[in-house]
């Protein structure tokens, strides 16, 4: 790319923000990214600052990386929602898949132990998976801190600029990442303070930047089940560790799994052969997922896809239109889809 590409790109994340699909949508169906500027005197003056802020990130050691760039993390770059402009402080890991593991940041011993046993069953394998979240208290701290114990990598999507740690008790857990091969990673600008609503949209990151993420304990409100619900849109693969059904802690994950939207890991040495390769780099087994029932088939046809109407329900689901109806019926019922007009269906978390 050349230099003008990545501060038009740089410049463009700073004024779509999080919220850049539509542009990106534009830009891969041919529309020239420059066109997008601002006219007259604010398109200037944006690529001024753009152009400064490249400058300073280079001299305090931080990789950009425009959305076209060969570096830019694939998996991510599918996403429709994907950042047009991302932070690199580190190293992004080659040759390795990503699982990302989020949770409450008010963990139990339960949670603060499945999660380091589930980082300890995927190291077990030929080539473990470089481990990404959120380097927040609680369950994405000891994400970290078990996958740097077993001399593994590991990511952290910042809820901040990159050149702020938040929070500032985890500065050291945010150098180790970087001294041990991992990175940092944000798309917001440099300076960007830590403001609540930021964390939620970095989760989108997070859900993107992996072919699976786990949920490993988490109430059913909160940003893990904000970063479950994009990885199910997104596609990839979720799982959730249950728990005791009168726990509120756990009241998520065990939402996730009942509802069929994430398998059940409930032997993480058995998910961890989700990960199994041998030296060829070619799978030689996957954990094995659980055949979703006629309900969660609903579920997963409606789930972040808009609403959809009993006809194309059928021709989705493959279930008759009689048993879909009953179908329907009950899941209304359960609280866990609406209709607003007796014949167009959608479902959300609650």
């Amino acid at each position: 790319m050349t230099e003008r590409e990545t501060i038009i790109f740089c410049a463009l994340n700073r004024l779509y923000g999080y919220r850049p699909g539509k542009q990106k949508n534009m830009i891969e169906n041919g529309i020239e990214p420059e066109s997008l500027m601002p006219p007259g005197r604010a398109g200037s003056e944006l690529a001024a600052w753009a152009e400064n802020e490249i400058s300073e990130c280079r001299r305090k050691g931080i990789s950009v990386l425009p959305l076209p760039s060969p570096s830019y993390p694939e998996l991510l770059r599918e996403c429709p929602d994907a950042p047009l402009f991302l932070y690199i402080k580190g190293m992004l890991p080659a040759g390795k898949r990503l699982l990302s593991v989020v949770g409450t940041r008010s963990p139990d011993d339960y949670g603060i132990e499945s999660c380091s046993r589930l980082i300890d069953s995927v190291h077990s394998v030929g080539n473990p998976p470089a481990v990404v979240s959120g380097l927040a208290y609680g369950i994405d701290k000891q994400a970290h801190m078990q996958t740097l114990e077993r001399q593994g990598t590991t990511l952290a999507v910042l809820g901040t600029g990159i050149d702020i740690t938040y929070p500032r008790r985890h500065e050291w857990l945010a150098r180790k990442i970087v001294e041990s091969g991992g990175c940092l990673i944000s798309d917001f600008p440099l300076g960007e303070p830590p403001i609540p609503v930021n964390f939620l949209r970095r989760n989108r990151i997070i859900a993107g930047l992996s072919c699976c993420t786990v949920v490993v304990q988490s109430p059913k409100k909160g940003g893990s089940m904000v970063t479950a619900t994009q990885a199910f849109s997104y596609g990839r693969d979720l799982y959730a560790v249950p728990g005791r059904t009168d726990d509120s802690l756990n009241s998520g994950c065990n939402y996730l799994i009942a509802s069929n939207m994430a398998g059940c890991i409930c032997e993480p040495e058995i998910f961890s052969m989700y990960f199994w390769e041998k030296g060829d780099g070619k799978n030689t087994a996957t954990a094995p997922e659980p055949e979703p029932g006629d309900r969660g088939k609903i579920l997963k046809a409606l789930y972040g896809k808009g609403r959809k109407d009993t006809e194309t329900l059928v021709a989705l689901t493959g279930i008759g239109p009689d048993r879909l109806n009953i179908l329907l019926t009950e899941l209304e019922m359960e609280g866990k889809i609406r209709t607003g007009d007796g014949f167009n269906w959608h479902i959300k978390i609650k």
